[in-house]
């Protein structure tokens, strides 16, 4: 576990997913502070955030829009950061959204999804501290959001 600047990690993620060819098409926007930092370990955490912006990616229409975006909490007198990945999809279906992070929940009827990987998503960020939420945008499109413990300070942008 260490100090892990999530800007990074988020553009890191994205990276990962932009391989898709669909990727080339969509609009991307990585409105993370490059000052928040959590305390944990960066592979877990990419690993987390891949997940949530490849389903996002799936479930935009061509050229959809994906955002993640951050911002500050307190929790029992502790900072927390938030940091929620926003689509402009159809959203999760009502009858799915209860139970979306079960093992083998999916809307995907093809090969590419096994409806593990909100259920990882979650052990990782449970393992970190922090929780992960699902919900359906009033504008349309889904919201996930994950919330971890803040890092003990706030990181001056590009400096370690």
């Amino acid at each position: 576990m260490e100090p892990v600047p999530l800007r990074h990690l988020i553009d890191e993620a994205w990276a990962l997913v932009a391989i898709d060819n669909k990727a080339a098409a969509s609009r991307f926007a990585n409105r993370v502070d490059a000052g928040e930092v959590v305390t944990g370990n960066s592979d877990r955490l990419v690993q987390v955030f891949v997940n949530l912006l490849r389903n996002a990616l799936y479930a935009i229409p061509c050229s959809g829009e994906i955002a993640v975006q951050s911002k500050r909490l307190t929790r029992n007198a502790q900072p927390w950061i938030s940091v929620s990945v926003e689509d402009n999809g159809p959203g999760i279906a009502a009858d799915v959204l209860p139970d979306i992070f079960e093992a083998f929940v999916s809307t995907r009827l093809d090969a590419k999804g096994t409806g593990l990987g909100l259920t990882v998503a979650e052990g990782i960020v449970h393992q970190h501290g922090g929780t992960i939420t699902a919900s359906n945008r009033a504008e349309g499109g889904a919201c996930l959001e994950v919330t971890l413990p803040a890092s003990c300070a706030r990181r001056a942008a590009g400096v370690n």
